[in-house]
């Protein structure tokens, strides 16, 4: 008999660790779902939730690190709401969380320190609802994704006014950076044949030309993302290379949706006042949801296969000095990156990158669905 006990509490045992290790040290995560998986009363939610965020006053502690010469932005409204805090850190940041080895990481913490936000400052209970943009890659113009409804994101921008959006449950939203203005969204299937798109190589004359006919929803395919996530086993750099390359999967839907999203300056807000680029995209909460989807695919990929789940590299600096440099580092030069590199955060936040590489770690908690 005490054999047969010793072996039950070791059967006993082995499943209550293997329910550990399933979630590795994480009980109970939230799970991220597809916003059209979500009924109209949690849609509800969580766009009162981001307004809410919107309503509150600017966090004092924030501590831009990057010299404004470097950064071209303007200085910080202290009459800004928490919300264009969170858009500042992402502007304040852009030359270091871009094809760079902090992509990836970052992002996946900020839309955590979103959410927290969200449940802290805001009373949310849910889990960050991403934009699953292959369902839409076959026609972005008509698709139901962009509901006017007041549980919606509202549709595309007025052209006659400055392509700022007046409709979903954003409509009456004012972001402050870099000038005061609703959420601004424009239709653009062709972002290279935009005369304001300019190549980061402009100067290069050996880099090739920006394809003005490259069609920009065809990096968002379910094809695509596939391809993405089966390959490139072990190979963090790899992976991370064919996500943010140009024109790529994460830039898709980041350039589709014009306005705020590809950080083009408004009417009003030309150089030297605004100097565009990848700089205030969080002002449209799709950029929140979006950055769900990229942090979707990069799990996917963490758990196609052991030899992914703690893959990882990349340098600190992006290789923008010529099209050259840029192909033998397309993830940063050096110094180069490691698990031990803290995450930066502007005063806002102290974690590290091996902190953010497990989900369902000690530090993140949550799946998708």
């Amino acid at each position: 008999m005490g054999s047969f006990l010793g072996v039950v509490h070791a059967l006993l045992l082995c499943c209550l660790v293997s329910a550990v290790v399933a979630y590795d040290g994480c009980f109970n995560p939230k799970v991220r779902r597809e916003w059209r998986q979500l009924t109209p009363g949690e849609r509800t939610e969580w766009i009162r939730a981001v307004n809410c965020l919107a309503a509150l006053p600017h966090d004092p502690t924030l501590a831009p690190s990057v010299p404004a010469n470097v950064s071209l932005i303007p200085p910080v409204n202290q009459s800004s709401s928490f919300y264009d805090d969170l858009v500042y850190l992402h502007m304040d940041l852009n030359i270091e969380i871009h094809f760079t080895g902090m992509f990836l990481p970052w992002h996946r913490y900020f839309v955590q320190y979103f959410e927290d936000a969200l449940a802290e400052k805001c009373g949310y209970e849910g889990g960050t609802p991403y934009w699953d943009w292959t369902l839409d890659a076959h026609d972005f113009y008509n698709s139901p994704f962009f509901d006017n409804s007041s549980f919606g994101v509202g549709g595309w921008g007025d052209p006659a006014k400055d392509d700022q959006i007046y409709t979903g449950g954003f409509k009456d939203v004012i972001r402050a950076y870099p000038n005061p203005h609703h959420i601004r969204r424009r239709y653009t299937p062709y972002p290279f044949a935009n005369p304001n798109a300019t190549s980061p190589f402009a100067n290069d004359p050996s880099a090739p030309p920006l394809p003005k006919d490259f069609l920009i929803n065809t990096t968002m395919t379910r094809e695509n993302v596939d391809y993405l996530v089966d390959n490139f086993e072990g190979n963090f750099i790899g992976f991370h290379s064919y996500l943010e390359s140009l024109p790529g999967i994460h830039g898709g839907a980041h350039l589709i949706l014009g306005g705020d999203m590809t950080g083009f300056c408004s009417n009003d807000a030309v150089p030297p006042a605004c100097y565009g680029g990848p700089k205030w995209t969080p002002n449209d909460p799709l950029f929140f949801m979006h950055h769900a989807m990229v942090d979707k695919v990069w799990s996917d990929w963490q758990r196609k296969g052991p030899r992914n789940k703690f893959s990882y590299g990349g340098g600190s600096v992006a290789a923008f000095v010529n099209f050259a440099t840029f192909t033998l580092f397309p993830t940063g030069l050096p110094p180069f990156l490691n698990f031990d590199s803290p995450i930066p955060g502007d005063g806002l936040w102290n974690v590290t990158i091996w902190d953010v590489i497990d989900t369902t770690g000690e530090t993140l908690c949550y799946v998708y669905e």
